[in-house]
């Protein structure tokens, strides 16, 4: 059976917060209902910073869902109206203090698919030039440098945490955006 022969029932909004809701459907399926959850989520932009003398800007954050700091590319949610680059640009600024960059987008790909329907843009940017960050109250978020070499072993080590900046860090490289850099 497929997709096409589904119906949805009923869409319903069972919780939400500032920041995403969780949603219940029923879903009609051969004469058989099934409840569905997933998180209902604006989409979010993620840019990979490479400064002017050729070294990653990433950044390890608290992340209070899995306990942990974890190694991740500046990120935000696309607020309404707002265009990803515009996300990108801002997320940037305000996590490492980057500024004057040229941004590539590498593609959109969603965050994970048997949970959210949260759709990441995913971009890179050259000739960025580091200065004071702005960080959200509440943000715990400290500056990570890194040669491209050493940020493209880590993705592929997994050392990078977060899945979609692991695969924009891994797309950049395989696009050619990440080449010739130096470690250190």
């Amino acid at each position: 059976m497929n997709a096409d022969q589904r119906t949805l029932i009923r869409s319903t909004c069972a919780f939400r917060t500032p920041w995403l809701a969780v949603r219940e459907e029923v879903i009609e399926e051969g004469g058989k209902l099934s409840t569905w959850h997933y998180l209902d989520q604006p989409p979010c932009a993620l840019v990979v910073p490479v400064t002017e003398d050729g070294r990653v800007a990433l950044i390890r954050v608290w992340r209070n869902s899995v306990s942990r700091w974890c190694l991740e590319a500046p990120a935000g949610r696309v607020e309404n109206g707002e265009d990803p680059v515009d996300t990108a640009r801002r997320e940037m600024a305000e996590e490492v203090g980057g500024e004057r960059a040229e941004l590539h987008a590498l593609g959109s790909a969603f965050a994970s698919t048997g949970s959210s329907n949260e759709r990441m843009h995913l971009f890179v940017a050259h000739g960025v030039r580091l200065g004071s960050r702005r960080l959200d109250g509440e943000e715990r978020i400290h500056l990570a440098m890194m040669g491209v070499d050493e940020a493209v072993r880590a993705a592929l080590a997994g050392r990078i945490d977060d899945g979609p900046s692991a695969l924009a860090v891994l797309w950049a490289h395989a696009l050619g955006h990440l080449t010739g850099q130096a470690d250190g």
